[in-house]
């Protein structure tokens, strides 16, 4: 199935790119979607998630809506992945 995986902030800047589409196995969750990027774009890897798990620094929505690390992928999904807003 293909999935779009947009890059927004921080994240563009990295990957190089603002937008791409990816073809992933079926009935995937994202946190597999973030390791198969990570794998495909290894200064995030490096930049973004030193550590084996780290989830913290990203947000992601699928459709426009905020979802969990364990929600399962569709075909046609877009992904937007962006980091935590922060400020004061």
């Amino acid at each position: 199935m293909k999935v779009k995986v947009r890059y927004f902030a921080r994240f563009r800047s990295l990957v190089g790119t603002g937008e791409e589409e990816l073809e992933v196995p079926d009935g995937i969750k994202v946190r597999e979607l973030i390791d198969i990027i990570k794998e495909r774009h290894p200064i995030l890897k490096n930049e973004v998630f030193a550590e084996d798990d780290d989830l913290a620094d990203v947000n992601v929505s699928r459709n426009g809506r905020y979802v969990s690390f364990d929600e399962v992928l569709n075909d046609g999904d877009t992904i937007a992945l962006f980091p935590p807003v922060s400020g004061g």
